[in-house]
């Protein structure tokens, strides 16, 4: 019978040691779009090989970066602009080609209209249905998960709807947080 040993672990320092923290990895600062730390990636060599490398991965905003999260790719933010940024092409999107006056977003619909390959980490889908509350939607939860149900007769959605582009609707809405 042989000795068992012990499983490999990340060394504290490098980037995936830890998957609780903010970043997975990448600077705190927001200009890490996909921040690969060497050929493994940010959260090691198993993990980097099987991540499919599509175009929404390719063409990820600053501070986005890619992990995973229970057997999926998992999108992480790394600071609150990025949580404004995806909440401002969120609300631009929906006001564009919503029909009619209410929309329902769950995380599964919030990654399609934000086309990303893969679902939003549960900490930042908090952290979007949290701003969205605070701009004065309404979000349910149930027991199937949180809706957020975007009105399109809300002020916010009604300034949404004249801007011309998603740095227009992000100072929109930095503008009814009160910064």
């Amino acid at each position: 019978m042989k000795p068992q040993g012990t499983l490999p672990s990340a060394p504290s320092g490098e980037p995936g040691a830890d998957f609780k923290t903010a970043s997975w990895g990448g600077p705190n600062d927001g200009s890490a779009g996909l921040s690969l730390a060497g050929p493994e990636g940010p959260m090691g060599p198993r993990i980097a090989a099987s991540m499919p490398l599509s175009a929404s991965v390719a063409e990820l905003p600053n501070g986005l970066v890619v992990g995973r999260f229970k057997r999926r790719t998992a999108y992480r933010t790394t600071n609150f602009d990025v949580v404004v940024r995806l909440v401002a092409e969120l609300l631009f999107k929906v006001s564009r080609i919503a029909r009619g006056s209410v929309v329902y977003v769950n995380g599964r619909k919030l990654a399609r209209y934000l086309g990303l390959s893969g679902v939003v980490h549960p900490i930042d889908l908090s952290a979007i249905y949290s701003l969205m509350e605070k701009l004065g939607f309404e979000v349910v939860r149930t027991s199937r998960g949180v809706t957020a149900v975007i009105s399109m007769d809300k002020p916010v959605m009604k300034e949404v709807k004249a801007a011309k582009s998603i740095d227009d609707v992000i100072r929109v809405i930095r503008r009814h947080l009160g910064e």
